[in-house]
């Protein structure tokens, strides 16, 4: 392998700050995970200010860094501008740009991987940390290094890259079919008439919130449920937190197999999920902001509501019913959710029909869901191996690629 360099990021990159005296009107926002992305679109409003003379210019090509932290980002991150003309960002960004002799698809690579986030955390002060935000000033950004390889093995890790990226977004726009077909089994609701939903239930329990003294180590027992853990339909038993103390906590708060389970407090676009419990370990408990909904199952399959609270026109009405101060929470109370009509077949075996349709595609897109994830950890492994140079793309790869030219 040949002798690969360390350089400070302003070795190869100048940095960007033209403020948009031209008038630019599209705003972008850096998404962990989706990069740079037109605001209104991702947000579904606007949530930059009226004024955006004082923003940051962003041509095509140019390089965002993100210092907001998260779950999947915990270092910030680097995306590039691929549209087809000029655009603005907040000047809480900080904007660059590939020199020339630097291949601008590995030097994204490079600003994303371990290497340089490494060095970018050993350079930042104590209290780096605020609200979410890094506290990372221009010299620590721009002198933090990251590795460049010769011409020819940049262009080798970005090929190989680009076929991993194109597998994932092959299995991303396969999920979002099955989805569509998803929310279109669930609108196929079997023939019937509507009554309110208070008439197939024996009633709703609602959860409980504690003080708690902090997380206990993973082998804790005792779990609470996360908002997370009720999505559109599909229940994930992972998402809860495993607490020390649980004492405020009774029997009714047990979380079981088979409770459909129905969020009542979150986001306008995710209040009132719905979904039945399933692999439910033992000590699991459900929240204040989740409610268990206690079936008439003579009259109401549990999986049927949840499959009919999932579809899109029910879900309307869930929704419509929410109030809240807030435009980021919205909540169900359990006298207006009740009142909310639903078709309901008469007979179970109509239900159950219905049910296996929706359980088909709700597996599959499970499934991809599964092997998405997985993916996306073979990538950031073999990202992290390439540039550490544990693993070597030899010179032969060029001969291959020159025959499949």
């Amino acid at each position: 392998m040949s002798e690969w360099e360390v350089k400070r990021l302003d070795e190869v990159v100048d940095r960007v700050a033209v403020k948009n005296l031209a008038g630019h009107t599209r705003v972008l926002t850096v998404a962990a995970g989706r990069g740079l992305v037109d605001q209104e679109t991702y947000f579904n409003k606007r949530v930059a200010s009226a004024d955006l003379s004082g923003y940051w210019v962003v041509e095509p090509g140019d390089f965002v860094y993100n210092k907001s932290t998260s779950k999947d980002a915990p270092w910030g991150v680097v995306a590039r501008w691929d549209g087809d003309e000029p655009a603005v960002v907040t000047t809480l960004y900080i904007v660059f740009r590939a020199r020339p002799g630097i291949e601008s698809d590995y030097l994204l690579h490079a600003c994303n991987g371990t290497f340089f986030f490494d060095s970018l955390r050993g350079t930042l002060r104590e209290g780096a940390r605020a609200h979410g935000l890094l506290n990372v000033r221009l010299q620590e950004f721009f002198g933090a290094q990251l590795v460049i390889p010769s011409p020819a093995e940049q262009r080798r890790i970005v090929d190989v890259m680009a076929a991993v990226d194109a597998q994932i977004e092959a299995l991303n726009e396969e999920k979002g079919a099955v989805t569509r077909v998803l929310g279109a089994l669930r609108a196929d609701v079997p023939e019937s008439d509507e009554v309110a939903i208070a008439s197939v239930l024996h009633g709703i329990d609602s959860g409980k919130s504690v003080q708690t003294k902090g997380e206990a180590p993973l082998r804790g027992k005792a779990r609470v449920l996360k908002l997370s853990a009720v999505q559109l339909g599909q229940f994930d038993a992972d998402e809860a937190k495993r607490l020390d103390d649980v004492s405020g906590y009774t029997q009714t708060h047990l979380v079981q197999e088979g409770d459909l389970l129905i969020t009542r407090s979150n986001t306008p676009e995710r209040v009132g999920y719905a979904a039945v419990a399933s692999d439910v370990p033992p000590e699991t408990y459900m929240p204040d902001l989740i409610w268990r909904l206690r079936m008439n199952e003579s009259r109401c399959l549990p999986s049927y509501l949840a499959h009919l609270l999932s579809s899109a026109e029910i879900r309307s009405r869930i929704t419509a019913s929410a109030s809240g101060t807030s435009s980021s929470m919205q909540k169900i109370n359990k006298k207006g959710f009740a009142a909310i009509t639903i078709p309901v077949p008469d007979t179970i075996a109509a239900q159950e029909a219905y049910v296996a349709k929706c359980d088909a595609l709700r597996d599959t897109k499970r499934a991809l869901t599964v092997e998405l994830a997985a993916l996306r950890t073979f990538r950031f492994s073999l990202l992290t191996s390439l540039l550490d140079q544990q693993f070597e793309i030899r010179e032969s790869y060029d001969t291959i690629l020159q025959g499949v030219a």
